[in-house]
């Protein structure tokens, strides 16, 4: 649940922390007092698009944090485990928006930097909030399928998750018979080519490092003169010497010949004589290895010119094929492939047309199957809606899932046109609300009243089977009173036994089955006006329902009508437990 909002320089806001409790919690205020600006403070925080203009005017940056109590909660932990962001020990969690005035906008999940799309997927598992202005998901019939599916519970999203399964297997056979039936001529052509180009390759019998190991032999050779100079130049100043300089190796022995004269004179040269043993040996080496290399070095003319050829025939097969030697193996491997599917071509077509045939009759099944359960889900949700109405003052309503289905479940050349990932089914939501009147779509519903008794309707059933925990209702007691205001206090309060509910009203038959009240005023504040939050004790809740039911002036009339109305929400909220 939502546990602490906190925002800061925010329209009229300068800084409210507001501490939410489980149950039923109410927000309440006169028109233009600034619940729609904590309402536009939690959209921020949930990933909603940002105007600048919410940023309160003078301040450089608007601020809203978060913390949000998700326990076990499955959905929202599986997304944090994706994106890397470690769970809190106690099972909180964190969000914080900040919004600049220069447009810059940084979101923090636990304390971790995320884009604006990454909080908006984890927002949209924790609150799901409904207004007066707030009910397109009803009205796009686009959503439809997707709300009775998750009516109908896991066996009806395994069952579509099949079908989508199935399904992506079938446009994958299609793909793949769509480009081995367009191959004709063409193919032919093509398959030419690939024969000359496998032959080219393979002619020229590349090795993979090749090209490193000549381009070092070529700059041997190219450089073989220095080379043989440098080295017979070393070779003498170590080893042979000269007429003018005696070699390292003479003048190594000589230092040895002299420290062992003194040897036993002055035993600290000890140290000194082993040092240069040890480089006496050293040398020997040195001069082996020397010549060694200059006896088997060898100019060949002939094999600078072959390397040549070699190197020519490698760039020309990288200028075509490839970067690199690897990279025109891997096209030779490529086309190999290519060339035998292309000479199977047929036989291949025969067998994926068999293999669409086949997967297509599976898909068939796998769409029945669901399109049955959609019916019996839809059944059952026509009953519990029509009740949901008939109680929120709505009994004379018809209400109707239209599903309109393959009416010949052979009929494959029909459902090939119209099959989808989630099956063939096209669903929508038709009502009527006077009677002897067609049901229509939704859409056609122009009262605010009763839309908004719809979205409520629609809502009580559905928390049945979705698992977001907070639920917040703005005002959507707009054209509603007397009974029925009862009517949606007791749903709303039956909702949130279940739920975290948070509801803007203007209705004291609402605000009297709080279990938490707030009360969102205006104050001048240094000749400014500012928007206050204030949590309302119980003599603070009777007094602020007596002004909802009686106006502003307070009577003793409406002080017992406020209270009366707080006693019966008790005794239904005890009675129903």
């Amino acid at each position: 649940m939502l546990m602490h909002l906190s925002v800061k320089n925010i329209a009229l806001i300068d800084e409210i922390n507001l501490d939410f409790d489980k149950g039923f919690n109410i927000m309440t205020g006169e028109t233009g007092a600034g619940k729609s600006i904590i309402i536009d403070a939690v959209n921020l925080i949930l990933g909603e698009r940002a105007d600048r203009d919410l940023i309160q005017t003078g301040k450089k940056y608007a601020l809203v944090e978060a913390i949000f109590d998700i326990g076990n909660q499955t959905g929202i932990g599986d997304i944090l485990c994706k994106l890397g962001i470690e769970m809190e020990s106690d099972g909180t969690l964190l969000l914080m928006r900040e919004l600049t005035s220069n447009g810059r906008n940084i979101c923090r999940i636990n304390g971790r930097i995320v884009t604006l799309s990454t909080l908006r997927k984890v927002g949209k598992y924790l609150i799901d909030i409904h207004g007066q202005h707030q009910h397109q998901s009803l009205l796009n019939v686009e959503q439809h399928q997707e709300l009775l599916d998750m009516l109908g519970g896991d066996d009806t999203l395994k069952a579509r998750g099949e079908v989508e399964t199935i399904y992506n297997s079938w446009k994958e056979i299609q793909r793949r018979i769509k480009r081995l039936s367009g191959i004709g001529t063409d193919g032919e052509r093509r398959k030419d080519l690939l024969i000359y180009q496998i032959n080219e390759i393979e002619s020229a019998n590349l090795r993979d490092g090749e090209e490193e190991e000549l381009n070092h032999e070529r700059a041997v050779l190219v450089n073989s003169e220095k080379i043989i100079h440098i080295i017979n130049s070393v070779y003498q100043n170590f080893y042979t010497g000269s007429n003018i300089h005696p070699s390292v190796t003479d003048l190594i022995g000589e230092a040895l010949s002299g420290l062992n004269q003194i040897a036993g004179i002055e035993p600290k040269l000890d140290g000194i004589n082993e040092k240069i043993e040890s480089l006496s040996y050293l040398i020997e080496d040195i001069v082996l290895e020397i010549r060694n290399y200059k006896e088997g070095f060898e100019y060949n003319p002939l094999r600078l010119d072959v390397i040549e050829k070699r190197l020519e025939i490698i760039r020309t097969l990288k200028r075509k094929y490839g970067a690199d030697i690897p990279e025109v193996l891997g096209y030779l491997n490529g086309i190999k492939k290519e060339l035998e599917e292309l000479e199977n071509s047929q036989e291949q077509l025969e067998e994926l047309r068999k293999e669409e045939e086949k997967i297509l009759g599976i898909l068939i099944e796998a769409s029945n199957l669901l399109s049955k359960r959609r019916k019996a889900t839809a059944e059952f949700f026509e009953k519990q809606l029509l009740t949901q109405l008939s109680e929120l003052g709505m009994e004379k309503s018809n209400f109707h899932v239209n599903m309109d289905s393959i009416v010949n479940e052979g009929d494959t050349i029909n459902l090939v046109d119209r099959i989808t990932p989630s099956g063939y089914d096209r669903i929508e939501f038709l009502i009527s609300t006077n009677p002897g009147e067609p049901v229509k779509p939704l859409s056609k519903i122009v009262s605010g009243g009763e839309m908004s008794r719809i979205m409520l309707a629609f809502k009580t059933i559905l928390a049945q089977v979705d698992d977001i925990p907070t639920l917040i209702f703005d005002e959507i007691d707009v054209g509603i009173s007397g009974r029925i205001a009862h009517v949606i206090g007791e749903k709303m309060g039956r909702i949130s036994r279940t739920r975290q509910v948070i509801c803007v009203t203007h209705l004291p038959q609402i605000a009297a089955m709080a279990d938490v009240h707030y009360k969102v005023q205006k104050e001048v504040v240094a000749g400014h006006t500012r928007t206050t939050v204030r949590r309302l004790d119980e003599a603070g809740r009777q007094e602020e329902i007596a002004k909802m039911s009686g106006g502003k002036e307070l009577t003793r009339t409406s002080m017992e009508h406020a209270l009366e109305l707080i006693q019966t929400a008790w005794e239904h909220k005890n009675k129903s437990v």
